[in-house]
């Protein structure tokens, strides 16, 4: 595909994406400039290209429903979007997977609308069909929304005064003359109930999905039904009405309340927007009723099972006296007199609103029980359940971290210690003083009022072959859980001036030692507890850096009140203690990139470690830059510990294809198929106590 074509496409995107399109037709014309980028399978376009819409794409694909379109867009879309994700750009669009699966869920419950099982629940409102006209004669697809206003009146002393959210003047000079007729149509209809009707009004009209392109007077048989069921609820007449669920309207309606046409390529237009949702129920002009079902027997020769009825309506009258649509009935005495105690009892409303106001302070003041925190950079914060700061530490946690659930677990954990129903907090990386480094213990809880409970260090002696290693170590949460009724807290220590790390277990209640200690050479960044294979016997699943091997590592090991080992090469081995069962033990070695930058390991991104269970994966990022905050590669281990999928970023494509088109580093380029199996043909897997590529593994197993 012509360069020069592709760069006018842009262009001419760049115009739509400016424009006053909806997020349905953005998206739309996104789609097709994808396609044609796609379509090249040159990945050098693809990354020049793609994510400069990236984010429009996914912010127009978030608010994207699968109501009002033909089935065929939505598996477009849907296919188009697992390419994209395949293609690594979305890494760092958190939201993206889960955005996708709600695409997939809405349009299965779509399918089985279409296949006669109405799933939809509404709220019983008069739903009217808007047309998007100028995306409609840029796409050629049939694109609008389904909208409902919600009405609130206040009696107003010298006009009636209409207020419509949002208030775009073009909205508003559209629809005026038909608000205003649908008015007086409400105010005739509604005097037959309510003995007194005020003189004039402030009205406010807000469109519930604030859709921004309502045309002429289509509206105005819902809008008169609306303004009907709130006149009568503000008065506190003895009947209501209420419309029935799943009813959309379609028709202007004059001074007399007779229901004007719209045209007959209109009402096939919106026949077909409701047809692809899950109303059942589509009330037009009386003539145009038959053009309305013709358009439905078309529609039905693909989906014969989709129960959508229309019904067509000459006027105001007529459609009130039908059941099947409107239900009106007696408002019982009793509710009508609560209505207007609870409407004119305004002194006892004052009272009971300071009393309540009163309370929450009192109550948000004598509430000492931590149930959350906040981190700000410097401190933590310590909040009640109300929000308010009982105490707080001095804990640092870099700005790009203080949104990172899995790095502030590490550091804080609320629990009930004794289970006595008020929690406790405990820390670590506190801040100290340089003096009291040496002494000052590490892990440290706290009742609710923030008075020490105990303190605990981690101060074991090991040694290896290379050296007598100190007992300088810093300690992290991992995790809690009980054995045999006590209450255990887990724990991540890593040496400070050295290579050993351990993961160890204290007693929740008083910060006892327990038995059960896991050695590593290397330190081990993140850690939780899962019963993987759901025996009633828990694991420990991990990631960190192997010094004796020089990789990254994944491991699992069950929980046990052993003190055991890592397997590492020989001079890093940590002596003394039996070597692990290791149920899995995963290397990732350094990519050439980081061989070129003379790295002697890949550097994690900080709390990047996640289980991912919808996906039924372990994931873990490469980090570029030595805060570790700014992801390379993205790695995806199956639950099965031996199929493992990785994903490219942006940031490490643009600098590794760099140095291969300078001749530095040797071909694929970097975000190709070619190089994923590349790495992939690197990683090493612990089977019976050797290590082994990915191929074998199956064979190994068979042995």
């Amino acid at each position: 595909m012509n360069i020069l074509y592709l760069e006018q496409e842009r262009v001419l995107l760049k115009e739509k994406l400016n424009t006053g399109f909806s997020n349905q037709a953005k998206l739309l014309f996104i789609y097709d400039f994808f396609e044609k980028i796609l379509a090249t399978q040159n990945q050098n376009l693809v990354g020049s290209y793609l994510p400069e819409f990236l984010s429009d794409y996914i912010h127009c694909l978030a608010s994207w429903t699968v109501c009002g379109m033909k089935a065929e867009v939505h598996k477009l879309l849907i296919k188009q979007a697992e390419k994209i994700f395949e293609t690594g750009f979305t890494t760092s669009h958190i939201a993206f997977e889960g955005i996708v699966k709600r695409l997939k869920d809405d349009f299965e419950k779509l399918q089985k609308i279409l296949n006669g099982k109405n799933l939809e629940t509404f709220e019983p409102k008069a739903y009217f069909p808007l047309l998007e006209e100028e995306a409609i004669k840029a796409t050629g697809i049939t694109i609008g929304v389904i909208e409902s206003v919600t009405i609130k009146i206040n009696k107003a002393k010298n006009e009636t005064k209409f207020i419509i959210v949002p208030s775009e003047k073009e909205i508003e000079e559209k629809i005026t003359e038909q608000i205003k007729q649908s008015w007086q149509n409400a105010i005739n209809i509604s005097k037959k109930y309510v003995r007194k009707v005020h003189p004039y009004h402030e009205v406010i009209i807000s469109f519930d999905n604030k859709a921004g392109f309502c045309k002429g007077n289509s509206l105005g048989t819902a809008l008169t039904l609306s303004f009907i069921e709130e006149i009568l609820k503000t008065y506190n007449s003895p009947v209501t009405i209420k419309v029935g669920e799943g009813i959309a309207f379609t028709g202007g309606m004059n001074e007399q309340g007779k229901i004007s046409n719209t045209s007959f390529e209109i009402i096939k237009q919106k026949v077909e927007l409701l047809f692809y949702s899950g109303m059942n129920l589509f009330i037009v002009p009386k003539d145009e009723e038959e053009s309305a079902n013709e358009k439905l027997d078309d529609l039905k020769k693909e989906f014969p099972e989709r129960d959508l009825r229309i019904i067509g309506i000459e006027d105001i009258n007529d459609l009130l006296n039908r059941r099947n649509i409107i239900e009106i009935k007696k408002q019982p005495i009793a509710v009508r007199t609560g209505k207007f105690i609870k409407k004119n009892w305004a002194a006892v409303a004052v009272i009971l609103f300071l009393s309540a106001i009163i309370s929450f302070f009192v109550i948000r003041d004598i509430d000492t029980n931590p149930v959350s925190f906040v981190a700000d950079g410097s401190k933590i914060y310590i909040k009640n359940k109300s929000g308010k700061v009982l105490w707080d530490k001095d804990i640092n946690v870099p700005k790009y971290l203080i949104g990172q659930p899995n790095f502030l677990k590490s550091t804080i954990l609320i629990v009930d210690i004794n289970s006595d129903g008020v929690n406790e907090v405990v820390t670590a990386r506190e801040r100290i003083k340089d003096e009291q480094i040496s002494s000052d213990p590490n892990i440290k809880c706290y009742d609710y009022s923030g008075n020490i409970i105990w303190k605990y260090s981690f101060k074991d002696e090991v040694v290896s072959e290379l050296e007598e290693l100190n007992t300088e170590y810093s300690s992290l949460l991992c995790d809690t859980f009980t054995i045999n009724g006590e209450k255990s807290l887990f724990l991540i220590s890593n040496n400070g001036n050295s290579f050993s790390s351990a993961i160890s277990r204290i007693s929740l209640l008083d910060g006892r030692r327990q038995p059960g200690t896991f050695w590593a050479s290397g330190h081990i960044m993140g850690a939780f507890i899962k019963d993987i294979d759901s025996d009633s016997k828990p694991e420990i699943v991990g990631f960190g850096y192997d010094n004796g091997f020089e990789d990254i590592v994944f491991f699992v090991y069950e929980i046990d009140t052993l003190t055991k080992v890592r397997p590492t090469t020989e001079k890093y081995l940590i002596r003394n203690y039996p070597i692990a069962d290791m149920k899995a033990y995963i290397r990732f070695p350094k990519t050439d990139y980081e061989i070129y930058h003379q790295t002697r390991t890949p550097s994690l991104v900080t709390g990047s470690f996640s289980d991912e269970e919808q996906s039924r994966k372990y994931t873990f990022g490469f980090a570029k830059n030595k805060d570790n905050s700014e992801p390379t590669i993205s790695f995806r281990i199956d639950y099965n510990f031996k199929d493992i999928d990785l994903v490219i970023l942006s940031s490490y494509r643009v600098q590794r294809d760099t140095l291969v088109a300078r001749g530095i580093l040797k071909p694929p380029y970097t975000d190709t198929k070619e190089y994923c199996n590349l790495i992939k043909s690197k990683l090493l897997f612990y089977k019976n106590g050797k290590w082994v590529k990915r191929e074998e593994l199956d064979v190994t197993s068979q042995n």
